[in-house]
């Protein structure tokens, strides 16, 4: 991108040009790339982002682990739900395959999983928490109030999280319960199916127990391989509902050009997403009894 954040500061007319000279001094921007690099990178093993350019003098990893949690807070709680529904309506939409409550689903998934996130969080947002007011509009937590209890804590966390995880959740779902659907469709026609309907098992029993345990593996993996998705949706979410995470921070550091913070937002979310992989696998050996490591 052209320009940095001294230019930025600069141009609004905080400085005069001595002053941003001192602070690209400052930074070791005056440096060439190979030298910044090299010095990004030996401080980067040591768990040292340096300080960011909007924050200053806020240490980047300080700045990024007092968000993170809030942004993984949103996007846990929204997978998991993401999850359930996507087992559930993919499960019963293969089980009644070509009836009006699989045509209806799969209409409903597509049209939602094709809608703009940052629409559909800004509708919910004028709707649900302005015109009604059931939802708060803004932050994470309710300004200057004092917990009775631990549980008055967690609840008003959840209070005001509930509109951005319920866009993520509507927006998202769908792309799993397509997946679900699809893979359980043909695990239907496998000859264990039929085994298992001969010997008398329940429908129930069939769907769940047999066919909708095994059609889930595919949707297991996309779980990991979608969390950057789901990483990339909550810079929306985060942004519309004034809402404290790592993505808002993103959002706020492309503007200013605060580099030392984009890097070190992109590392940790990196080591997210091969984290959330890693669960991954661990989870398929409970799922399936073959897989073994």
């Amino acid at each position: 991108m052209p320009g940095t954040a001294a230019d930025i500061y600069a141009t609004a007319g905080r400085m005069t040009e001595d002053e941003r000279l001192a602070i690209v001094a400052r930074f070791g921007l005056d440096e060439s790339l190979w030298v910044q690099f090299y010095t990004y990178i030996g401080r980067a093993f040591q768990g040292d982002f340096g300080q960011s350019f909007t924050y200053f003098p806020s240490n980047v990893t300080t700045k990024i682990l007092s968000a993170l949690p809030w942004s993984l807070f949103l996007i846990i709680n929204a997978m998991i739900l993401q999850v359930i529904i996507a087992f559930v309506l993919g499960a019963t939409s293969a089980w009644k395959a070509g009836g009006k409550f699989d045509a209806t689903t799969q209409a409903i998934s597509l049209a939602l999983w094709a809608t703009p996130m940052f629409w559909l969080a800004m509708l919910a947002l004028y709707l649900l928490g302005n015109d009604l007011g059931w939802f708060p509009l803004a932050g994470q937590q309710t300004p200057g109030v004092t917990y009775a209890t631990w549980f008055n804590k967690i609840g008003d966390y959840y209070y005001h999280a509930a509109l951005p995880i319920m866009v993520l959740v509507v927006n998202q779902f769908g792309g799993y319960q397509l997946i679900m659907r699809n893979t359980m469709v043909t695990t239907l026609r496998e000859h264990y199916i039929t085994t298992a309907e001969a010997k008398g098992a329940s429908d129930t029993r069939v769907k769940y127990k047999h066919a909708a345990r095994n059609a889930m593996l595919p949707m297991v993996t996309s779980v990991g391989l979608r969390f950057s998705l789901a990483v990339a949706g909550s810079i929306f979410t985060e942004m519309i509902f004034n809402y404290n995470g790592v993505g808002r921070l993103i959002f706020q550091s492309v503007g200013m050009r605060d580099y030392p913070m984009l890097q070190g937002c992109f590392f940790i979310l990196s080591c997210s997403v091969i984290i959330a992989n890693l669960l991954v696998d661990i989870l398929y050996q409970y799922l399936d009894p073959r897989i073994r490591y």
